[in-house]
């Protein structure tokens, strides 16, 4: 009896930590001036899905709380047990979707990065070139030592 009171303490409050970090993440995303709309929207399906997950949480506290009044009955047990796997469950699946996104994400951030710095590398050995076609020193070709 009392491992089923500590478990279940223990549940609501890391739901009640994990979703008042995940508001404050989300205030300070919203209140962003300087975040681009498209990773705002990322932040708040982020949002959406990890407050889902750690209500979710919570929920399965509170289901272990109830624990002593369910009845010792075996379709009201199967009930109560398929309850608390199919909450487990949808943490997962929540879980392995904000890990999809997030890896989706961070790599069109990095291809992005990525093209950047090839355009980058392309106008200074344009502009190194037209340089040297000046006749002047250009960046590239000052050998030091």
């Amino acid at each position: 009896m009392i491992a089923v009171v500590i478990i279940s303490l223990a549940l609501l409050g890391i739901s009640g930590l994990l979703i008042d970090s995940h508001r404050r993440a989300w205030r300070e995303a919203r209140d962003s001036s300087t975040l681009p709309e498209r990773d705002r929207r990322f932040a708040s399906s982020l949002y959406r899905r990890r407050m889902l997950a750690s209500g979710t949480i919570g929920v399965i506290g509170a289901g272990i709380a109830v624990w002593p009044l369910v009845p010792r009955q075996p379709l009201t047990m199967a009930a109560y047990l398929a309850m608390l796997l199919a909450a487990c469950t949808w943490i997962m699946l929540l879980a392995l979707l904000d890990f999809w996104a997030t890896r989706q994400h961070y790599r069109r951030l990095r291809s992005e990065q990525r093209a950047k710095q090839v355009h980058l590398a392309i106008e200074m050995a344009a502009m190194s070139e037209t340089a040297e076609a000046e006749g002047e020193p250009s960046c590239t070709s000052i050998r030091f030592g």
